[in-house]
């Protein structure tokens, strides 16, 4: 059997382009020399996705990579805020980067993003731009600004989390930008909504707006044609359908694919409006994505029958000449009644959310079958018994609600609706939820990489914090996310069935924030001290004085008395690098001064030689 090193180069050249490039330095550069002349002088183009890689890893690539070959870097992800600040202090954007074409940032913070995308433009062939942040609380207007004055950009998408930011962009005069297809995951006015577009005549594809319609709304201020805008995806709230429908004439005479949400407004719902509106200002329509959401007054069915007359009209010859069907939800969530009417296959929703079905919900068109979704949320989890729907292409699941305390069968209902292999993100908040349940059904789920739990949950109770002994081969979970102030038991539960976590998100409180991150790092500094010429015996000694250090005060808990048969060390001791893999804490909701707290206590006990720490908006990064 011929051995891997023996490879010829372009079946090496391969494989290197298949994987993450990162990854590739990480496990051959050091194998010997010939590998690392494959990897620096490759003939390929590089392809660097910076997600999930620690520091040092991070600094080798750019060092032993991209320096000595910048003209060669095609695409660029950079995952955190501090990596983007790393990455500047090692490297800049300038036309050296002349193959560069699809750039994406994660977690930039906002104040640093104005002087990088003023460095873009000197890129000759920057087709693409990603902006995922958590946070956008500034005024943005400068940020688009910049981004419409890139010279070649063709794709741009922009998608915070959560805004609270201004947008105070005036319409365009003479400035037009090539940009093609702009994605913006903001609410905006109707006035905001087209300033935005002004500087984008080319545009054919828009989607992610929110768009609401103030009083002061002039659309006789639209004065462009757009005659390449052929997909439109957009949530209209407190915009009536009168003022959408004068949009439509304005813009959509093109339109081919219309993907809209709207709540409250019956007039939506008014099938024969609809029906004149598509004839005579969207003649090119072929598909037509809607979804309406309905908030029931009162629980009778008098309401209902009102509502299903309305629905009702939406299956004449019109609709169903153009394989146009729809169907819709009546339920409860979270304690609200609420109802969706929307559109079915054969479209392809990112999203799906399924509710519990409403104790008087009557109507039999409900959707069965397959959906097309990637994300998948079940509201509670009892939607999920006796489910017709199936998701096949989910890879992403969450799983809500109260009542499934001791509950087994949920797993029986989930694998007839998904494929299990398929799922690589996970979020349970189910607050009665079991750790045997969430075991069980983990279990279930070999590719998951992706977890966030909530501390609230019975899950990460008190009384749940015995070690547990799953540390399964099989568990690929490298990103968690703990919502809610968790404490050093949950953190210590948490590391023993997830032991190959890289990312960690939690919230903490600030007396509990020393014996998390000691407990974090302790791992690491074993693991650091392993590569060091001392004897076993001195690292053995160090461990424990560690080890007791840290028993000592998390004992001191009023609440808490470590006895031999719940000692923590016995699974800490024989489990002593579980935490090695681990090079990223990100702390939600930080107390002031908690960044100088945790730098002070990193260099009093010496638990990490190099690391970058920093806070953007309610994050606190630490990264090595």
């Amino acid at each position: 059997m011929t051995l891997f090193e023996n490879l010829p180069n372009e079946v090496l050249y391969e494989i290197f382009d298949f994987l993450n490039l990162c990854h590739a330095f990480d496990a051959f550069f050091n194998l010997n020399t010939r590998f690392q002349h494959l990897l620096i002088n490759s003939p390929l183009h590089l392809k660097i996705d910076f997600s999930y890689i620690s520091k040092l890893t991070f600094q080798h690539c750019c060092t032993y990579i991209i320096q000595p070959n910048i003209h060669r870097v095609l695409s660029l992800r950079l995952l955190n805020p501090l990596a983007i600040d790393f990455f500047h202090s090692l490297l800049s954007f300038n036309a050296s980067f002349s193959q560069l074409e699809s750039l994406i940032f994660t977690q930039i913070n906002f104040k640093k993003l104005e002087p990088t995308l003023s460095s873009l433009s000197s890129l000759p062939r920057l087709y693409s731009l990603t902006i995922n942040n958590n946070i956008e609380v500034c005024d943005s207007s400068e940020i688009y600004r910049l981004i419409f004055h890139l010279p070649v950009l063709k794709n741009c998408i922009i998608s915070p989390k959560f805004y609270g930011g201004n947008l105070t962009l005036h319409a365009a005069t003479n400035e037009h930008s090539p940009i093609e297809h702009l994605s913006i995951n903001r609410h905006c006015s109707l006035n905001q909504f087209i300033s935005l577009i002004s500087y984008t005549p080319k545009l054919s594809h828009l989607s992610s707006l929110s768009i609401s319609e103030p009083s002061n709304t002039r659309m006789n201020i639209i004065s462009i044609v757009y005659p390449k805008l052929t997909h439109i995806s957009l949530k209209l709230w407190r915009m009536s359908f009168d003022s959408f429908e004068l949009l439509c004439s304005k813009l959509f005479s093109h339109l081919e694919f219309l993907s809209i949400c709207t709540r409250a407004d019956d007039h939506y719902l008014m099938a024969h409006r609809w029906q004149q509106l598509i004839m005579n200002y969207m003649p090119n329509l072929r598909i037509f994505d809607f979804q309406h959401y309905w908030e029931p007054v009162d629980d009778n069915n008098t309401e209902q029958r009102t509502y299903h007359r309305l629905i009702d009209c939406f299956t004449s010859s019109f609709w169903i000449n153009r394989e146009w069907f729809f169907a819709h939800q009546h339920f409860s969530r979270r304690g609200i009644r609420d109802a969706v009417f929307y559109s079915t296959h054969p479209y392809r929703r990112n999203l799906y959310e399924l509710h519990e079905r409403a104790h008087n919900d009557a109507c039999p068109r409900r959707e069965k079958g397959k959906n097309l979704a990637r994300r998948v949320n079940i509201d509670d989890y009892r939607a999920a018994t006796n489910c017709s729907l199936q998701f096949p292409y989910a890879n992403e699941l969450s799983l809500w609600g109260r009542g499934a305390k001791g509950n087994f069968s949920f797993l029986a209902d989930l694998s007839h609706m998904f494929n299990f292999s398929k799922l690589t993100h996970f979020s349970v908040q189910c607050p009665d939820f079991g750790l045997s349940q969430l075991i069980e059904l983990l279990k279930h789920l070999p590719n998951i990489h992706s977890l966030m739990l909530y501390a609230n949950t019975s899950y990460l109770s008190s009384e749940q914090v015995q070690p547990v002994c799953f540390l399964s081969n099989e568990n690929r979970i490298t990103n968690v996310t703990i919502r809610g102030r968790c404490t050093i038991q949950q953190v210590h539960l948490l590391m023993n069935f997830c032991p190959r976590v890289k990312c960690l998100e939690i919230e903490i409180d600030e007396d509990q924030l020393e014996s998390v991150v000691r407990f974090l790092l302790l791992g690491k500094t074993i693991h650091m001290q392993i590569d060091s010429p001392k004897s076993k015996t001195l690292l053995l000694r160090e461990f424990d004085s560690l080890q007791r250090k840290f028993l000592y005060l998390f004992s001191r808990s009023p609440n808490k008395k470590l006895n031999p048969s719940d000692d923590l060390s016995t699974s800490m001791l024989n489990q002593h690098s579980c935490n090695s893999n681990l090079f990223s804490i990100c702390f939600f909701n930080p107390k002031s001064g908690m960044e100088q707290k945790l730098q002070r206590m990193i260099s009093r006990e010496k638990l990490l030689n190099d690391y970058s720490i920093g806070s953007v908006f309610n994050y606190l990064y630490l990264w090595w």
